[in-house]
């Protein structure tokens, strides 16, 4: 293990701290299983020999210690297995709640490459992968090491050769693991680059064939996909090739150790140091611990995916910054926030939508920024939730007070992304402790209240799938009930009224505005704010 592959592995395995104790009596049960099979085929194979060989000896003792080794041996593999598994799922959900806090703290802009079914696919497996890292890997070792550090010992009693043999056999198989455990780390960052091309090019072709075949590219599209899968299975193939290779080896060990173990202790017979029964023992330890070491290249194929893996988890954290203390101060301010655009140019798949910007959005004014599809008005809004990428616009965004803009900003974005839930749960899906009276504040707000009074449950009615079916427009105004609850200094509404009546646009735009008059109005609309003619303090009124 590489220093690099330590530090992608030590904050899961520090996991272990916490169960330690399990994780002992694990390690314990585990090593008694191997060795209650070692004894059982050994002491199995000495009574069997020395009952043709010998007359008269105690039959009974050896019996009952068969009958211990085969029953001990079936209860400390069900603990083991019992106390394992049990130690690898509450490691399973102390790895995601970790995980869960480091994508917490990773910059917006970072995630918005990616589709969120692909990313929840690529984090299952991701931590799927990391299963192995206990069970697959860290525990055949353990008890492969231990069990022939205590046979090491045993063999001494009878002959220093016997342990030398197997003190070189066992060198020899980690080697011949390390060397499989080098090459998967390879194999597994090609895999996973190809897994990730061929699952983005699928969805690809899946969302847009219609297009890819009305401009002739959907033939190019799937045969760039064949090729996908075709160099995914030959990396497959090479790893079960070194698997095998590494199986081939380990065998190949494992039988000259025997081989030269039955030499040996044909050699102690003939100079009368110990018996026929104690060389079948000796010889039939050798099978059992053959065992153990034969499940490792199949395990240890593993550790690359179980390397990448951890790798791409952790690359969250690796990237992202952790919200300083000043941050999460600024996040509960409820001072009127001044926002000042400095010389603001922003790009869109290299074309230009707005240059050299100059704008201040004052607070206690709705600022109103119009256009038609296409000229920059969302694309502006990511540039101050601070999703757009860096190389994607220049300019300064300025704030008086200083504050993170993202963190006192509620947004609302033109999708209207209803849960499946009730009305509540919809209003405040963080489950903050808030009182019922802010509820219908937003919802008197947003034209909502009376409609939700009349309902037999209340803030309770389940909405969606499982409840009652709103109109679209409806289910907007909920979308920017919840906004308004969140009672941020800065609001920035993407197309709020879209789907709404005209007749309740005026109304609602000033019943908001009224209720929350130190706010710092930001309004994305396609529609002009002179068509509307509400009752507000107009500030900037920008037309793009």
């Amino acid at each position: 293990m590489t220093r690099t592959d330590w530090r992608l592995l030590k904050p899961w395995l520090k996991q272990l701290n916490n169960y330690r104790l399990q994780l002992l009596l694990g390690v314990t049960l585990a090593l008694v299983t191997a060795l209650f099979g070692i004894g059982l085929l050994s002491l199995s194979g000495w009574f069997i020999t020395a009952a043709a060989l010998y007359v008269g000896f105690d039959i009974y003792t050896p019996g009952a210690g068969i009958r211990f080794f085969a029953i001990g041996r079936t209860l400390s593999r069900y603990l083991e297995r019992l106390l394992n598994h049990d130690l690898v799922l509450k490691l399973q959900a102390r790895w995601r709640v970790a995980l869960y806090r480091l994508l917490q703290t990773t910059p917006l802009e970072k995630n918005l490459n990616f589709r969120v079914s692909d990313t929840v696919q690529q984090l299952t497996r991701n931590l799927d992968a990391m299963d192995n890292l206990l069970i697959r890997l860290l525990m055949p070792v353990i008890v492969f090491t231990l069990a022939s550090a205590l046979l090491l010992v045993l063999w001494s009693l009878y002959s220093p050769w016997l342990s030398l043999l197997l003190l070189l056999g066992a060198l020899l198989i980690a080697g011949s693991c390390a060397w499989l455990a080098f090459k998967s780390r390879s194999l597994a960052v090609k895999s996973l680059v190809t897994q990730q091309r061929l699952r983005s090019g699928a969805m690809n072709l899946a969302d847009s064939a219609a297009e890819l075949i009305a401009w002739s590219g959907f033939n190019q599209q799937s045969a760039s996909l064949l090729n996908n899968a075709r160099s995914l299975e030959n990396l497959e193939v090479k790893g079960w090739r070194y698997q095998q290779l590494a199986q081939w080896v380990t065998e190949l060990i494992t039988q000259l150790v025997l081989l030269l173990v039955f030499f040996v202790t044909l050699t102690q017979i003939e100079q009368q140091h110990i018996g026929a029964a104690e060389v079948i023992m000796l010889v039939l330890s050798v099978l059992a611990w053959q065992e153990l070491a034969a499940e490792l290249p199949g395990q240890w194929l593993n550790y690359g995916k179980t390397l990448a893996a951890a790798r791409q988890l952790l690359n969250p954290a690796v990237t992202g910054t952790a919200p300083s203390h000043h941050a999460k101060q600024q996040q509960q301010l409820s001072i009127p926030i001044m926002v000042e655009l400095k010389d603001i140019s922003i790009w869109r798949e290299q074309r230009l939508l707005l240059q050299h910007l100059h704008v201040t959005f004052e607070a206690g004014r709705v600022h109103w920024i119009e256009g038609a599809s296409g000229k920059g008005k969302s694309t502006l809004a990511e540039v101050l939730m601070g999703m757009l990428p860096a190389q994607q616009w220049r300019g300064q965004v300025i704030t008086q007070p200083r504050v993170n803009l993202p963190e006192v900003t509620a947004y609302l974005t033109q999708e209207t992304e209803i849960l499946d839930g009730s009305i509540k749960e919809n209003l405040n899906p963080g489950r903050q402790p808030i009182a019922d009276q802010r509820y219908w504040q937003v919802l008197r707000c947003v034209n909502l209240s009376e409609k939700v009074r009349a309902l037999p449950a209340g803030l309770s009615t389940l909405i969606g799938p499982r409840g009652i079916q709103l109109s679209g427009g409806q289910l907007r105004r909920l979308a920017l009930a919840r906004v308004l609850l969140q009672d941020k200094p800065v609001m920035i509404l993407d197309e709020p009224f879209a789907g709404i009546e005209r007749s309740l646009v005026e109304k609602i735009l000033e019943r908001m505005v009224s209720e929350f008059s130190d706010k710092t109005w930001i309004i994305i609309s396609h529609l002009s704010v002179q068509a509307i003619q509400p009752e507000i303090p107009i500030g900037v009124h920008l037309k793009l």
